[in-house]
């Protein structure tokens, strides 16, 4: 899949700053950060919980995973907020460049004093789910600075499996029972307008009625129109419905 080149704002406070270069010598960023401030994950987690209720089994799929921050921030979500919410794990997380993968695999991962702020403003113990690690991590082109790395928690690392794959392609096999959430946040935008197209018509044609389809800050505007046009209808910010 060709990937168009994009602007860079704001790498500063991030779990990770990187980007990497395809074959075709474009840029792709794997910019992430934990609590992410373009989704309100409370808000979502209490959301999905109660929306998929008379599920038994809800697919979670979160495409360009990058390091893992977002992964765990919605394992963190889940398990701070509710019990009984076996169903919506393992997330699969899928991100196509491999070194990254690698890095998320290892459950080692860079966290800021930012991201250790959004703990404390939830009444989040860190401790739970992260211990400093005994390791440094590197991750392609990163600049991020005032961070230090952390060992994931089983808690978390057992509630998500890691693979290195093309997001396309396992949106090809994924079969639907009405019960299937797709992140792909923040992704999009570095495709080209027909590109994006055919990516969420391919979505539209794989999901069934009242599956999700999550986007981020970066993707509103360009990917909206194809979502609108596709039959899906937005629910909260960032957040869409296939109908």
């Amino acid at each position: 899949m060709k990937i168009a080149p994009a602007a860079y704002p704001n790498r500063s406070f991030r779990s990770n700053t990187g980007f990497y270069k395809l074959a075709n010598g474009n840029s792709i960023g794997t910019y992430t950060k934990m609590f992410r401030a373009d989704l309100d994950w409370e808000k979502f987690t209490d959301f999905i919980v109660k929306y998929f209720g008379n599920k038994s089994k809800v697919q979670f799929l979160q495409f360009a995973s990058s390091d893992g921050s977002e992964a765990y921030t919605q394992i963190i979500s889940l398990l701070e907020r509710f019990r009984n919410i076996r169903k919506f794990f393992p997330i699969k997380a899928y991100d196509i460049n491999e070194s990254i993968y690698k890095t998320a695999k290892s459950g080692i991962i860079n966290i800021s004093k930012t991201d250790i702020k959004k703990f404390t403003e939830r009444n989040i113990n860190i401790n739970k789910y992260f211990q400093p690690a005994g390791k440094t991590i590197f991750i392609q082109n990163d600049t991020l600075q005032n961070a230090a790395p952390y060992k994931a928690a089983p808690g978390l690392t057992n509630n998500v499996i890691f693979n290195c794959r093309d997001m396309k392609d396992v949106l090809s096999g994924h079969k639907d029972n009405s019960n299937t959430i797709i992140m792909c946040r923040n992704m999009l935008c570095y495709l080209s307008d027909t590109e994006i197209d055919n990516y969420i018509t391919l979505a539209a044609y794989k999901l069934n009625k009242g599956s999700l389809f999550v986007i981020g800050e970066t993707d509103t505007g360009r990917v909206e129109k194809y979502l609108n046009s596709n039959g899906f209808k937005k629910i909260m910010p960032n957040v869409y419905q296939y109908t």
